[in-house]
C-alpha cells in the first residue's frame, strides 16, 4: 500500500481525534461484541486494598501476597485506570460511593470489618476475590461469614482434580456484557482452590471444556453479585469472584475484559449492548432432527412439536435415505424447515476437497430428485459433526448459508458469522452451535425416562439463564415408542412451553437469518455520568425489525427513559428483564443513522 495513501488516511483521523479530545470528547473503546463505547475519564474512586494482616498471614505460611496483588497492578497499568492503593481502611472515609477491591484479602481484623461495613453503609461498592475475610487479623480461621455480608454463601470447594475449571460466562450480564454467552476463561491449577458459591445473581459458572455443568454445581456460581439497601437510604453493590488472581494471571486478556465490566457495574455506570435475540427475548431454542435411519419417524416428531408448542422444527435430511421416502420428504418440506445432513452418514472431516465436493453435488442431486426447488434449502449439518475448512468453503460455494456445528466450534454459545475471503458479511454462513446434550449423549449416560427428562430440562434452563442459543438435536432412529427419549420428550416440551414469553422458539433458518439481520444493526454509545447517549446505524437496503439493546442499570429496579434526539421519531418499547437489566426494542428501523438519549430516575 502506498505510504502517501496511508498518510492521507491517518492524518485526518489523527487530526479529528485531537480536535474531539480538545472539545472534551472521550476516546472510544471497541468491545469484543462490536459495540463502540465512549467512556468518561476514569474515576479515581477505585481503591485497591493492600492488606497488612493478609501480607503477614501469607508471610507466616511461606507465601508472598504480592503475587496476588501484581495481577491487579498490571490490570490498572494496562487499562491506564486511576486507582488508589491504601493499606489502612480508615482511609476509606475519603472515597464516598467508591469501589473497594479486596484481592484475596483473607485476613481482616474486627476493626477493618467495621470500616468496610461503614463504607458500604455510605453507598460504597465492594469486589472481593477468593477466600476474603475467612481469617481474623491474627490469621486465625473464622469462617465464611464475611463473604455472606457481600451476598455470597460458600457451599464448598471444587475438588483438586475436577475438570470443571472453565469459567463460563452468562450473556448480557452486568458483569460480563462485552463477552458473549458461554465465553470460556480457563482457571489455572494453583494452590488456591476454586470456591462454590450461591448468591442472588450469577454471572459465571464453573463447567468443563464442553460447557457441561455437573449436577451438584447446577445451582451454584463462580461469580455472584447483588445490590442491597442500606440504612442511609442508599444502596451498596457487591461482587464476589470464587477464584484467586493466580487462576487468571497467566492469561489476562479475557479476565481484564471481565474486570472492566465488573468495575463499570460497581461504579454504577450504565452500559448497553446489542441484544442477542429479537423482540426482547432472553434466549433462543432450536429443536431439530437428524433424519436418517427411521426416516418416517420424523412425521411423528414434527406432529408432536406442532401440537405441544405450535413449533415447526428443522429436519436435516440424509439424502440417500430421504430419497427412498419421497412422500415423507415432501411432507417435511411442506410443513417444516428442511436442510441437508449429507449424502451418506460418513464424516467429511478427513476427506480431500474433490471428494467432499462430489459428495455435496450428490447430496443436492438426491434432494432435487424429490423436491422441486432445492435452491431455497440453505442449511447443513455434517454427519457425525465431522467437517473441516474445505467443507465450509464448499458450503459457501453451493449456496448453503447456515451450518449446524459441534459445541466446540464457536467461542461461546451464540451464533457466529463465518468470515471467509471475498465473502460479504450479508452473505456469510452462520455457524449455529449445538449447545445441549443430544439423545445419543443422554443414552450413553444410561438414564431412565425421568432422569432423561430432567437432563433435557436442565440443559434448557442453563441456556435460558445464560442468554444462549439452546440447540437440541434428536436422531430419527431414536424417536420410536419404546425409546427413552420418545417417552421423555413430552414433559420436556411442556417445560419449554412455560417459558414462551422469554424464549424465542425458532427453527435453524430463522436464527441464521436473524443473526445476519442483527449484524446490520450497529451500536455506539457514550456514557456521561449516569446518562447515556447512543447512536444506531442500520446498513443495507431494507429495515431491520424487532432489534434491541440490553441496558445495564445504574441502580437496582430503575428503568430507563429513552428520548430520540431527532424530532418525530416513535419511542421504542422498554421491557424489564430483571432488577439489573432492561431491553430497549425498536419495532422497525429503516436504513440510516439515529441518535438517542437514555436517562434514569435515580433514587437518592
Amino acid at each position: 500500500m502506498s505510504p502517501f495513501f496511508i498518510f492521507g488516511i491517518l492524518v485526518p483521523v489523527f487530526t479529528y481525534t485531537i480536535m474531539m479530545d480538545a472539545l472534551g470528547w472521550p476516546s472510544p473503546l471497541v468491545g469484543l461484541r462490536g459495540v463502540i463505547a465512549y467512556f468518561s475519564p476514569t474515576s479515581t474512586r477505585i481503591v485497591l486494598y493492600t492488606s497488612p494482616p493478609t501480607r503477614a498471614y501469607f508471610s507466616k505460611i511461606g507465601g508472598n501476597y504480592d503475587t496476588l496483588l501484581t495481577p491487579w497492578r498490571d490490570y490498572f497499568k494496562n487499562r491506564k485506570h486511576d486507582v488508589t492503593e491504601i493499606s489502612d481502611l480508615a482511609n476509606l472515609k475519603g472515597f464516598e460511593n467508591g469501589v473497594l477491591i479486596l484481592p484475596s484479602t483473607v485476613a481482616i481484623s474486627d476493626i477493618e470489618r467495621s470500616e468496610i461495613a461503614l463504607f458500604k453503609m455510605r453507598g460504597g461498592a465492594v469486589l472481593a476475590t477468593w477466600a476474603t475475610g475467612t481469617r481474623n487479623g491474627n490469621g486465625d480461621w473464622v469462617g465464611w461469614q464475611f463473604l455472606e455480608t457481600l451476598g455470597a454463601k460458600t457451599v464448598g470447594e471444587l475438588p483438586v482434580g475436577s475438570e470443571s475449571r472453565q469459567l463460563i460466562l452468562s450473556g448480557e450480564s452486568p458483569l460480563s456484557h462485552t463477552l458473549g454467552s458461554g465465553q470460556r476463561i480457563w482457571m489455572s491449577k494453583t494452590s488456591e482452590s476454586l470456591l462454590r458459591l450461591k448468591g442472588e445473581q450469577v454471572a459465571g459458572r464453573f463447567m468443563n471444556w464442553s460447557r457441561t455443568i455437573e449436577d451438584e454445581y447446577r445451582n451454584e456460581g463462580a461469580i455472584v453479585y447483588s445490590e442491597t439497601k442500606v440504612d442511609s437510604g442508599s444502596s451498596s453493590r457487591s461482587v464476589v469472584f470464587a477464584f484467586s488472581e493466580s487462576a487468571w494471571e497467566s492469561h489476562p486478556l479475557l479476565p481484564f475484559n471481565l474486570i472492566d465490566d465488573t468495575l463499570q457495574w460497581l461504579s454504577r455506570a450504565p452500559a448497553m449492548v446489542r441484544s442477542a435475540w429479537p423482540s426482547g427475548k432472553q434466549s433462543a431454542q432450536v429443536i431439530e432432527m437428524d433424519t436418517e435411519e427411521g426416516f418416517p419417524n420424523s412425521l411423528a416428531f414434527g406432529a408432536l412439536l406442532r401440537s405441544v408448542l405450535d413449533y415447526r422444527p428443522t429436519f436435516y435430511v440424509l439424502t440417500s435415505v430421504g430419497k427412498e421416502f419421497p412422500d415423507v420428504l415432501n411432507q417435511l418440506d411442506k410443513d417444516f424447515d428442511v436442510g441437508y445432513h449429507g449424502d451418506v452418514h460418513e464424516s467429511f472431516k478427513s476427506q480431500l476437497l474433490p471428494l467432499q465436493e462430489q459428495r455435496i453435488l450428490t447430496m443436492r442431486n438426491q434432494m432435487s430428485a424429490v423436491l422441486s426447488d432445492v435452491q431455497r434449502i440453505k442449511g447443513f449439518r455434517a454427519p457425525t459433526e465431522g467437517y473441516n475448512q474445505s467443507t465450509e468453503i464448499l458450503l459457501q460455494k453451493y449456496g448453503i448459508r447456515h451450518h449446524a456445528v459441534d459445541p466446540q466450534r464457536t467461542e461461546g454459545r451464540l451464533p457466529e458469522l463465518l468470515v471467509q475471503d471475498g465473502v460479504e458479511r450479508t452473505d456469510s454462513i452462520v455457524l449455529l452451535p449445538r449447545t445441549q446434550r443430544d439423545d445419543i449423549n443422554l443414552a450413553n449416560q444410561q438414564l431412565n425416562v425421568e432422569q432423561t427428562t430432567q437432563a433435557l430440562i436442565d440443559d434448557f434452563d442453563l441456556a435460558a439463564e445464560t442468554g444462549a442459543l439452546g440447540w437440541l438435536s434428536v436422531h430419527s432412529q431414536n424417536f420410536k415408542p419404546d425409546n427413552v427419549l420418545f417417552k421423555a420428550l413430552p414433559d420436556y416440551l411442556a417445560h419449554v412451553k412455560k417459558h414462551n414469553s422469554t424464549i424465542w422458539l425458532a427453527n435453524a433458518k430463522q436464527v441464521a437469518d436473524w443473526w445476519r439481520e442483527r449484524d446490520r444493526f450497529k451500536l455506539s454509545y457514550k456514557q456521561l455520568g449516569q446518562r447515556l447517549e447512543f447512536n444506531v446505524t442500520v446498513t443495507g437496503e431494507k429495515p431491520v425489525q424487532k432489534v434491541g439493546m440490553t441496558v445495564m442499570l445504574p441502580q437496582k429496579g430503575v428503568l430507563p427513559t429513552v428520548r430520540s434526539l431527532k424530532i418525530g421519531f416513535k419511542d421504542p418499547l422498554i421491557i424489564k428483564i430483571d432488577d439489573y437489566r432492561s431491553t430497549i426494542i425498536f419495532d422497525e428501523l429503516a436504513p440510516g443513522n439515529y441518535a438517542f438519549q437514555v436517562t434514569f430516575s435515580l433514587v437518592k
